[in-house]
């Protein structure tokens, strides 16, 4: 049986309709979406043949790209995990800013 990326069954392999392209845009956190996607497509055994981004969506690809197929969802996850860990909502929001308050005491 041959699944389509419809999920219907019959008919042509997604291989014989051409090669696979994942674009993936910016925009921040559409980069832990798109780790999902990633996965979801891997699920299905589907692979890109060439993956394309901007902003965020290249650092994405870059990590798609630059790993075997079996290595790519634990190293997106490892980076994200990354991202997550460093996030500045886990922080006190007045150090967001660092040292941008430490001379206010020269202005008054």
């Amino acid at each position: 049986m041959t699944t389509h990326a419809n999920g219907r069954s019959g008919g042509q392999e997604i291989r014989d309709l051409g090669q696979i392209v994942l674009v993936l845009q910016g925009g921040g956190a559409l980069g832990a979406y798109q780790v999902g996607v990633y996965q979801a497509l891997h699920e299905a055994g589907i692979e890109p043949d060439w993956v394309i981004g901007t902003s965020i969506g290249a650092i994405n690809a870059a990590i798609i790209a630059g790993n075997k197929p079996a290595d790519r969802l634990d190293r997106l996850r490892e980076f994200w995990d990354r991202v997550r860990a460093r996030s500045p909502l886990k922080r006190s929001w007045l150090s967001m800013f660092g040292n941008a308050f430490d001379n206010l005491g020269v202005l008054t």
